[in-house]
């Protein structure tokens, strides 16, 4: 843990039971921290920076991420519905300092995950898979990867999947990613499982989206796999995503 990081989290536990707020700036040598007067008429369960703790950040320098805390004893450690909203709407990385475990949970700047338009290699179902673990508490690796790869020799979910730290199980629970395998030797797409017999998924020509795990998707299922760490994850990151009304 830097020493900045340490600062923020000692920002955060001298005010509880409140939301802290503020942001990490690039002033041109090191990351700073810039705290900032929590506006929010509920401060114990919300935040807002005002327009001029905003303007004055600009002037200190680039501004990397908005920083806050959810303190005990319900605040968990990933982004509420509310928080996905306007993380996307300040289009920054956000910083959540989560009180009860002393840690900072940082959460790069993504699309919301449903309604994304399909480009292989750079918004995909991978990409959607590596995002939404994202949002559970997991940084998983990047590969690149070309179209139509698992006609050219290449297994890339395979190959990769358990060094990420997933194992195969049998039946799928919150979280667990499903192979698919269609039109391929291989497998070759994936999807998330997120309950009531549901999952979300990245599918080319089409925007991602939740389906029925049933019919087509169930028939073309390869494999089921879970993380090794899956009952430290926190799936309601993905989940208080979902909720947002993206349209």
């Amino acid at each position: 843990m830097t020493a900045l990081e340490e600062r923020i989290i000692q920002y955060a536990l001298e005010h509880e039971p409140q939301e802290i707020c503020g942001f990490v700036v690039f002033d041109g040598k090191e990351n700073q921290f810039i705290p900032c007067d929590n506006q929010a008429d509920d401060k114990d369960n919300n935040f807002e920076i005002s327009d001029d703790d905003y303007i004055r950040a600009q002037k200190c320098g680039q501004i990397v991420a908005v920083v806050h805390s959810h303190p005990e004893p319900n605040g968990e450690p990933v982004l509420s519905t509310a928080d996905r909203q306007m993380q996307v709407q300040t289009g920054l990385d956000w910083w959540l300092v989560h009180n009860k475990s002393g840690t900072i949970r940082k959460f790069r700047n993504i699309p919301h995950l449903l309604g994304r338009t399909f480009e292989h290699g750079v918004m995909d179902c991978y990409t959607l898979y590596r995002d939404a673990y994202m949002l559970a508490g997991l940084n998983m690796d990047e590969f690149e990867r070309s179209d139509d790869w698992w006609r050219q020799g290449k297994n890339l979910y395979l190959d990769n999947i358990e060094g990420q730290g997933f194992v195969r199980v049998e039946k799928p629970q919150l979280g667990d990613v499903i192979l698919m395998q269609v039109a391929a030797d291989v497998p070759n797409h994936a999807a998330i499982y997120i309950g009531d017999q549901m999952v979300l998924h990245h599918s080319p020509k089409r925007l991602s989206k939740r389906d029925l795990y049933s019919g087509y998707w169930f028939k073309h299922t390869h494999s089921i796999w879970r993380h090794k760490n899956a009952d430290e994850l926190n799936f309601n990151g993905i989940l208080n995503d979902l909720a947002v009304d993206v349209i």
